[in-house]
């Protein structure tokens, strides 16, 4: 099974809600100060576009905010906004350029965030299938679905929320929690990966290699960001002093990434039990952070369809439901919820909320195989496209996992 053979067989646009829609002016005024604009991108991440566009436009980076996160594998339409006091003219109506172009949609009074995402919709092309692994797909799609044709799975963390240990060598919030500073930094920028490239994998590899001789380090490592860790050691700085030159965004996704795995192994087990009790037989997947575990929609009641599951935090309070689940999987890593917490270090810090133990894919179509264009004379020469809708913050490569791509 292949997904992303080209950036074009991985396709996500992002639904906005009412309330942004109705917010929309077509010329500037005061109340509303914000250029909103349909970013349609291909080859680029999220941020990556947005620096291209700010230097492009000749605007702040600070002055563009995106709804949402979006990798460069794929290609993608999303909202951002852009302040118009940064411009000396009028915010243009289009540009383009060769990975990306902007359409003006409008003026609204606030700059973008994740709340204007009403849904987002997705078509994949899933390639290098049998005909076995068609109907494999068909199956499992069978086994979810309930009576409203909507498809029902766990709300796991995608992959790509660990990105911070996708070396395999340990996540870096633990170490945080541990005052092991030196290690969580090592772990965050000095430990190559195999899917690291361009200048993060310059940075891992010339930590890799001279780590301990910051000189010789700085002398290799590429200008970004994260650099800035390095210096700091460089100039005498503690490790916990490096560690707080990261990034905002760096230092907090290695706390998020720790707290996620700490959720999908509280929703795997939730999963394992609901299925045992229910007598109704749960699937799974493997995966790199652990197995992922789906019960079928029959055991999914609609108490647990509504049911939210905290993140765990120092303050959060979990449903007596959970509790012995909690206790043995934070048992298991040697912690309690109190101690996740990093010592003499204010931010990060590991936040409250909550996420939706279900997500459900509406709309959902599944196309019947086609020859495989890239498949030659391969025996798995057919290609499946699905198409669904999912809500804010699920994963569509969660879903994938639970048809058994």
């Amino acid at each position: 099974m292949t997904i992303r053979r080209t950036p074009e067989d991985f396709r996500v646009e992002e639904r906005t809600t009412s309330a942004f829609k109705a917010s929309l002016l077509p010329e500037w005024m005061p109340s509303h100060p914000f250029a909103a604009y349909a970013l349609e991108k291909v080859g680029l991440a999220t941020p990556d576009a947005l620096g291209f566009i700010a230097n492009v436009l000749k605007v702040p980076r600070t002055a563009i905010a995106s709804a949402g996160l979006k990798d460069r594998h794929v290609v993608t339409t999303q909202t951002i906004t852009i302040d118009s006091a940064a411009f000396r003219t009028k915010p243009p109506r289009f540009y383009e350029d060769q990975a990306w172009r902007i359409q003006r949609l409008g003026f609204v009074p606030r700059a973008a965030d994740a709340s204007i995402i009403a849904r987002n919709a997705f078509t994949i092309v899933v390639r290098g299938l049998g005909i076995r692994e068609c109907d494999e797909l068909v199956r499992r799609a069978e086994m979810i679905v309930d009576r409203n044709q909507d498809l029902l799975f766990v709300n796991y963390f995608g992959d790509q929320r660990f990105g911070s240990a996708r070396h395999g060598k340990g996540f870096v919030g633990r170490s945080l929690i541990e005052g092991d500073f030196e290690n969580a930094l090592r772990l965050a920028i000095g430990t190559p990966a195999r899917k690291d490239s361009g200048p993060v994998r310059s940075l891992s590899r010339a930590l890799a290699t001279h780590w301990g001789d910051w000189n010789a380090a700085l002398a290799e490592c590429p200008r970004m960001p994260e650099r800035g860790a390095v210096e700091t050691l460089a100039r005498g700085g503690s490790f916990k002093d490096a560690f707080a030159a990261l990034p905002k965004f760096t230092q907090e996704i290695c706390v998020e990434a720790y707290q996620s795995h700490l959720w999908n192994a509280i929703a795997r087990e939730l999963s394992d039990a609901l299925a045992e009790a229910t007598a109704q037989r749960a699937f799974e997947a493997d995966d790199l952070f652990g197995p992922l575990i789906f019960p079928r929609a029959a055991a999914i009641t609609p108490a647990f369809q509504a049911m939210q599951i905290p993140m765990p935090s120092p303050t959060c309070v979990f449903p007596e439901c959970l509790s012995e689940i909690v206790t043995g999987i934070l048992g298991d890593e040697g912690i309690t919820l109190d101690k996740l917490r990093i010592p003499d270090m204010p931010r990060p810090y590991f936040g409250g909320g909550e996420r939706a133990y279900i997500a459900k894919a509406q709309n959902c179509r599944i196309s019947p195989p086609e020859s495989d264009s890239f498949a030659g004379f391969s025996p798995a020469n057919l290609a499946c496209t699905l198409s669904f809708e999912l809500p804010r913050g699920a994963y569509a490569t969660v879903l994938l996992r639970a048809l058994g791509q």
